[in-house]
């Protein structure tokens, strides 16, 4: 009997493409756990994904601007390098997401939790984290131009300067 082959590798290691419109169509069909997933530069423009789990996933590079990510679960999930450019991420839980050099200009982050989060280096121009929890978040180097903290819970922050808030 021929062994079965799994999804990745009967994709390869380079069909990234793919890899999203087999996520974006398993989430269609209700599934919500894609927990430690590998979706490396994987594109996901204009996607919506509400309450999806991508707890642990590694979607270094990603392209997740405009994605709707609404209460969704990304704890622990590596996006370093990742575009989450105008993405709504809305009461979602990002604690210990590893965001370092991410795009997250003009992103929603209202109600999140971003507690023990990495964002070195990262661009959240004009983003919203208004009722935010950042809780031991790393924002060194950062740029926090026109960011709102309206609420924001500040406690061992790390701000771009080396400053910490309590």
């Amino acid at each position: 009997m021929k062994p079965i082959k799994s999804a990745n590798q009967e994709l390869g290691r380079n069909c990234t493409a793919m890899k999203a419109d087999l996520l974006k169509q398993a989430y269609s069909t209700g599934r919500r756990n894609f927990s430690h997933s590998h979706l490396q530069n994987v594109c996901l423009h204009k996607a919506y994904l509400a309450e999806i789990n991508l707890c642990n996933a590694y979607l270094n590079r990603a392209v997740l601007s405009r994605t709707n990510f609404e209460r969704a679960y990304l704890n622990r999930a590596i996006l370093y390098a990742a575009n989450l450019s105008h993405a709504d991420l809305l009461r979602a839980s990002l604690i210990g997401a590893n965001l370092e050099k991410a795009n997250l200009n003009r992103t929603l982050l209202n109600h999140a939790n971003l507690s023990g989060a990495s964002l070195k280096n990262a661009n959240l121009q004009n983003s919203e984290l208004a009722w935010t929890n950042l809780r031991a978040t790393n924002f060194k180097d950062a740029n926090l131009d026109g960011v709102n903290f309206t609420g924001a819970s500040f406690y061992q922050t790390v701000m771009p300067d080396g400053s910490v808030w309590n």
